[in-house]
């Protein structure tokens, strides 16, 4: 914000802010000082806007190893205001460590989950936005192999992050979704951070009435190259 950087930066920088914990968490050099500072990522580092930082990855897990669905539903709600509904209340959720899941891959133990007629419809959607963080554990560690608890009955299993997306779009981990959030859905993801900002500086829920003052804002912060500090100042001035 201080820098005037465009919000896209939220969803693929080559930049991070960074301490010496957080550095280390990442395993990434630290230039002299152990304050928070931004730090230009080395190629390769895998990190880079909101979908790689910890708080993300570790508040969508289950404590002990990644939650495919938490986090897809995370960015399809906050990042692109389109929210899966919940799921029926008489399915019970995906439970990994019974027998005869165990032993299967993610993607294997998510097709089963599918073939419920009640979980179809929204898994199909859900579950690739969720798969391409596979190469983060719980707690945000980059891994190439997954060893945790949904594997402790086959060992080690190479990580598998490659994704046919529901429009067709084949990606390939978190370095592909964030190139296909910026390349084909900036102006999607532009409108949701314009209601979200909206809904926190009017103090309520937005309407159907605030829709042209949607429009009119997310016009503005596109062609204001995604800035936000212009995009702050708008909503401020709006009537």
């Amino acid at each position: 914000l201080n820098a005037d950087l465009s919000a896209l930066n939220l969803l693929k920088s080559d930049f991070a802010m960074l301490n010496r914990r957080l550095a280390g968490h990442y395993g990434i050099p630290l230039p002299p000082g152990g304050d928070m500072q931004r730090v230009e990522l080395p190629e390769g580092s895998h990190r880079g806007g909101l979908l790689t930082q910890g708080s993300f990855l570790l508040s969508n897990s289950n404590g002990e190893d990644s939650h495919p669905v938490k986090r897809a539903v995370w960015v399809l709600d906050r990042l692109l205001d389109d929210p899966p509904a919940p799921p029926p209340p008489d399915v019970p959720d995906l439970d990994p460590s019974r027998p005869n899941l165990a032993r299967l891959s993610l993607k294997q133990q998510l097709e089963v989950h599918r073939k419920k007629e009640a979980c179809n419809n929204c898994h199909r959607k859900i579950d690739p936005w969720g798969v391409v963080f596979e190469n983060f554990d719980a707690v945000g560690r980059w891994r190439t192999v997954v060893t945790g608890p949904r594997k402790k009955k086959r060992g080690r299993q190479p990580v598998d992050a490659a994704v046919g997306l529901p429009d067709g779009r084949q990606v390939d981990g978190v370095e592909g979704i964030q190139e296909y959030l910026v390349e084909a859905k900036s102006r999607q993801f532009a409108r949701a951070l314009v209601k979200r900002l909206l809904t926190y500086s009017l103090g309520r829920s937005l309407e159907y009435s605030d829709r042209r003052m949607v429009d009119s804002l997310t016009r503005g912060f596109i062609e204001s190259d995604y800035r936000l500090g212009r995009l702050i100042v708008a909503i401020a001035d709006s009537r």
